[in-house]
């Protein structure tokens, strides 16, 4: 496997964690929601529920941008991003 289809595999399955992530962490939203007793609390889970989520989005977004500059790079940068992606960790919920 070329070093640009590890890094593309890499970079697609970090996308796809990460889009796993917001849809669980979405659902999670949902149940307590459901559960909170006031306005006041589902407008707290909803505000932390945005950033979270917003969060996320910006990891999948930076993703899909290194994954573009990959078609286009170096051997040295292909490397890199392979390296910066091994030492990555989606968070857990």
């Amino acid at each position: 496997m070329s070093l640009l289809d590890s890094a593309t595999e890499m970079i697609e399955k970090r996308i796809e964690q990460l889009n796993h992530k917001i849809d669980a962490e979405q659902a999670e939203a949902e149940r307590k929601m459901a559960e909170a007793e006031s306005e006041k609390a589902r407008a707290d889970l909803q505000t932390e529920m945005k950033s979270r989520t917003q969060a996320l989005q910006d990891k999948v977004d930076g993703a899909g941008k290194q994954l573009a500059d990959a078609k286009n790079a170096s051997e040295s940068r292909l490397q890199a991003i392979v390296d910066s992606f091994k030492n990555t960790v989606v968070p857990e919920t």
